[in-house]
């Protein structure tokens, strides 16, 4: 099912008065992908179930892919900070993407 097909709410109706973290447990549920941008090391020591590594220092070069891949992206990192950047990153490539946060507290949001 394409994401536009469903009947969740979309990023044009996102507002400002509406937190994105509001959203990301639906975004989940219609299938986004979960980016950690942690490093390899840092995302093997610990991490959480199903969530995809992709470290910020290549997340440019796995743009080809994401596109392909087509969905929308949630992106997470240590503090917040980085996987914000990196939205913008996806966001200038015209992949749909929203910050997450932190990782440890995108399972509280999305995972449960």
């Amino acid at each position: 099912m394409n994401f536009a097909e469903t009947d969740f709410v979309s990023k044009r109706f996102i507002s400002e008065q509406q937190p994105v973290q509001h959203y990301l447990k639906g975004f989940f549920r219609n299938g986004a992908i979960i980016i950690d941008i942690r490093s390899n090391e840092a995302y093997h020591q610990e991490h959480i179930k199903g969530t995809t590594n992709i470290p910020f220092e290549k997340l440019k070069l796995a743009i080809p892919a994401l596109k392909q891949i087509n969905r929308v992206y949630i992106l997470v990192c240590e503090t917040g900070a980085s996987s914000s950047i990196a939205v913008n990153i996806l966001r200038n490539e015209g992949i749909e993407a929203y910050n997450g946060g932190c990782w440890k507290q995108i399972s509280e949001i999305v995972l449960n």
